[in-house]
C-alpha cells in the first residue's frame, strides 16, 4: 500500500499595527502612577478613548505622541517601537508619522492661517504641496481666511485650522485631544464627522481622547480609562 503524504504549506502573515502599547504606565514626580490598558489598533482603524478628568488621558495622548517617556512599557507606531527612539528621532518620527489636535491652539501668531500650513508641510522634510494646502482648505472652510493672521480668525476657524495642522502632512495616525469639549450638540457631531473623514481621505488611523460622552455615539471601537 502506498502511502500519499501531503505537505501543507502554512504561511504566517505578520499583521503590522497601527498603534500597539503593552504594559503601559506613567508617573510624575511624586505622584501615583497612571496604568493604562492595552491597545492594539489596525491602520485605518478609529479608536475613542473616554474618561473623567484625572485618570491621565492628555498624558495618555503625549505618551502615544512621544512627547512624554513611558515609565514602563511599550509604545509601536506603525511597527516602530518609539519607546526605543531618542529625542531627535522621535521628533522627526512625529513629524512625518503623527499627527496632533490640541486641546489649546498652538500657532506661529506672526504668520497667517496659509503661512502656518506652509511651515507645518517644510518639518520634518520640506513637501510645500500647494495642491494640498488648498485642497484641505477647502475642505474645512477656510480658503477664504488663509491670508488673515490667526488672532484675526474666529475660534470656529481656528480649531478647523488646528485639525487642518494635524492632517496637512498625512500623517499615519492622528491623536485629538478634547477637539468637542467646547461645542455645543450640533457643532460637536460635525466636527467628530469632518475628523473621520479627513482622517479617510488621508488613510490615516484616528484616535480621540475626550470626557465628552457625546462622541461616544459616533465610534464603535472604545477604550473607558
Amino acid at each position: 500500500m502506498q502511502l500519499s503524504c501531503i505537505y501543507i504549506s502554512i504561511i504566517f502573515v505578520k499583521i503590522i499595527l497601527m498603534v500597539k502599547t503593552a504594559g503601559l504606565n506613567f508617573a510624575y514626580p511624586g505622584e501615583k502612577a497612571f496604568h493604562f490598558p492595552d491597545i492594539d489598533l489596525v491602520p485605518g482603524e478609529h479608536l475613542l478613548i473616554l474618561g473623567p478628568s484625572g485618570v491621565g488621558k492628555t498624558t495618555l495622548l503625549h505618551l502615544l505622541s512621544g512627547i512624554l517617556p513611558a515609565s514602563k512599557g511599550t509604545i509601536c507606531i506603525n511597527d516602530v517601537e518609539i519607546t526605543s527612539l531618542n529625542r531627535q528621532r522621535m521628533d522627526q518620527f512625529r513629524g512625518t508619522h503623527i499627527g496632533l489636535i490640541f486641546q489649546q491652539y498652538y500657532f506661529v501668531k506672526s504668520l497667517n492661517a496659509g503661512e502656518n500650513l506652509q511651515l507645518r508641510q517644510s518639518f520634518p522634510k520640506s513637501l510645500q504641496d500647494k495642491e494640498r494646502r488648498q485642497q484641505l482648505a477647502a475642505r474645512l472652510g477656510l480658503t477664504e481666511h488663509l491670508k488673515k493672521k490667526v488672532t484675526q480668525l474666529s475660534q470656529g476657524q481656528q480649531q478647523r485650522l488646528s485639525i487642518a495642522l494635524g492632517l496637512i502632512h498625512k500623517p499615519k495616525v492622528v491623536f485629538a485631544d478634547e477637539p468637542t469639549s467646547n461645542l455645543d450638540d450640533k457643532n460637536c457631531g460635525k466636527v467628530i464627522q469632518l475628523l473621520k473623514d479627513e482622517a479617510d481621505i488621508c488613510e490615516s488611523s484616528l484616535v480621540i481622547i475626550t470626557h465628552d460622552q457625546r462622541v461616544s455615539q459616533h465610534f464603535k471601537n472604545q477604550i473607558v480609562l
